[in-house]
């Protein structure tokens, strides 16, 4: 009885020490997963998703990366999703940023940000999500509370997780010579 009072305690914490750092693990393993799908669904520029037709590219983006991100506790909202349209000449700041649905151009004030534009190989870009242009899908800031309090991580304290993915617009569908709206 005394042993196993003297070793119950240090054993039930390092058994949920491991519960909770493989639960991080493997909700980053999968915001990183619906990240990468995100991406890869806004590069063919469908135009609907599931059967249901899409309103913009970031509401279906989202959706993806929302349905892609099952088994995250409490879902995964909107509100960390975002998505970023880049140009070639400008890959620090998005020329349009779109989250929960609505989508900004005022999200960047230097002139290289701004569309229309002309590439240095002279391409006109007039759309955010041009074939060629760079798209960025983002979750930031998912809340993770720990299950069990770490010394600095009391309980109701938590630490924020998130993942981006990155590629290159692809080629419009074929008879397609502008891109859905972003």
């Amino acid at each position: 009885m005394l042993e196993t009072a003297l070793i119950f305690l240090p054993m039930m914490a390092m058994f949920l020490g491991i519960v909770d750092v493989s639960l991080a693990v493997y909700i980053q393993s999968t915001l990183t997963s619906a990240t990468r799908e995100g991406t890869r669904w806004a590069i063919t520029f469908q135009s609907s998703y599931n059967g249901n037709n899409c309103a913009s590219q970031s509401t279906c983006i989202e959706q993806v990366v929302r349905n892609y991100a099952v088994g995250v506790p409490g879902g995964l909202a909107s509100s960390y999703i975002t998505v970023n349209y880049y140009t070639t000449n400008d890959l620090t700041n998005p020329v349009e940023a779109c989250n929960s649905g609505s989508c900004s151009t005022s999200v960047c004030t230097v002139a290289t940000c701004v569309l229309p534009q002309t590439l240095s190989n002279g391409t006109i870009i007039n759309y955010a999500n041009q074939s060629g242009n760079v798209v960025e899908v983002v979750v930031a800031g998912y809340p993770w509370n720990w299950l069990m309090p770490l010394p600095g991580f009391t309980a109701g304290k938590s630490v924020t997780l998130g993942a981006v993915s990155i590629d290159v617009l692809g080629a419009l569908a074929v008879g397609t010579s502008m891109p859905p709206s972003p």
